[in-house]
Order: structure tokens, then sequence, then C-alpha cells
């Protein structure tokens, strides 16, 4: 009996060596770590009996929708206002539309009346009878279809304007200065090339 007292309990059997690594001390545990920035993990309780249920988050609400007039505020997806056109424009484009194509009819005319404004200006200055050169007839051709082809061309622009609900009557008070001054450089060009009308006035 007494050799039995004296021997003790037996010592543990020694652990096993690991392949990979080293063992972690006897009694430790691992826990995962809990993630606090995720919704659905548990809010950190305070006390003893503290609720573990996950913060709330309030709906998002969506922003109004954009409505003209409105002024641009800050989160609002930007809108584009829709052009203000004065009242006067439409019939003031209208009106200059309608006066430039009776300047243009009679620019037109004026310039196939040319050979006939010519001879009024040879009988006032004693020049004899005005006889037209060749080229007389298609320029002054071509310069009545240049007009009336740029009265055409400020029609469109002005009533495509129009119905974008853009200012439109400057295109008519443009087109009326290019068609003016084209009309006087055909007539010009045209009298530069009669001899005895440039004769005469190279001796005044």
């Amino acid at each position: 009996m007494t050799e039995n007292l004296d021997s003790g309990p037996p010592a543990p059997a020694p652990r096993p060596r690991p392949q990979y690594g080293e063992l972690a001390p006897e009694g430790w545990t691992w826990q995962p770590p809990q993630d606090q920035d995720r919704a659905d993990a548990p809010a950190p309780t305070v006390g003893a009996g503290a609720s573990v249920h996950p913060t709330a988050q309030p709906p998002a609400v969506p922003a109004p929708p954009f409505q003209t007039g409105q002024p641009f505020q800050t989160g609002q997806p930007h809108q584009p206002s829709s052009r203000t056109v004065p009242r006067w424009d439409r019939p003031l484009t209208i009106g200059l539309l309608t006066v430039g194509l009776l300047a243009t009819l009679y620019g037109a005319f004026s310039l196939g009346a040319l050979p006939d404004a010519m001879q009024l200006i040879y009988t006032q200055q004693g020049l004899g009878t005005y006889t037209s050169g060749a080229s007389i007839g298609p320029l002054t051709s071509v310069g009545a279809i240049t007009v009336v082809f740029i009265w055409l061309a400020a029609a469109a622009v002005s009533v495509r304007l129009l119905l974008r609900r853009r200012r439109a009557f400057y295109v008519s008070l443009i087109a009326g200065a290019v068609s003016t001054v084209t009309m006087f450089a055909f007539m010009l060009a045209a009298m530069l090339n009669d001899p005895t009308l440039i004769e005469f006035l190279s001796r005044q």
C-alpha cells in the first residue's frame, strides 16, 4: 500500500507533434470575429439585458421630380430649362420674310430689266443707243437666281428655328443685307462690262 501512494498519478502522455506549425496552448479556443459594419451583425451589448437587434436603417426617400421653373438644387439631376422666346418674335419673323419676299421679287425683276435701265442712262447722258453685250443676259439671270435662293434659304432656316422655339427674326435681317449686297454687285458687274459707259465715266 505504501508503494502505491508514493507513486502518485501517472504522467500524461506527450502531445503528438504537429505536421505544420505549432500547437495552441492548452485551454485556448478560437472564436470568429464579429463584423460590426454588416447590417445583419448584432448590436454590441451595453449591459445586462441589452437588446441585440440590428440597428434599423431609415428608408431612402427618392428626390422629387424636377419641374420647369424650379431652381436647380444640389442632389437633383440636372434638367435643361426650356427656352423662352418672346411673343413678338414669331409675327416679326413672318413680317420680315414677307417684306423680304417682295424685295427679292423686285430685285430679280430689276436685274432682268437692267438693259432698259442702261438705255435710260444712255438717253440721259446723250450716249446714243445701248447695245447689251453677250455676257449681260447670263449675268443678270445668275444674279436673279442668287437673290431668290438667298430668300428661300432664309425662309427655311427661320421656319426651322420657329418650330424649335428659338428666336428667328435676325435670320431675315441677315438675309436681306446679303441679298442687297449681292444684287448691287451683279448690277455693278454688268455696268462695268459696257465699254461705252466706262469711257464716259472716265471722262468725268
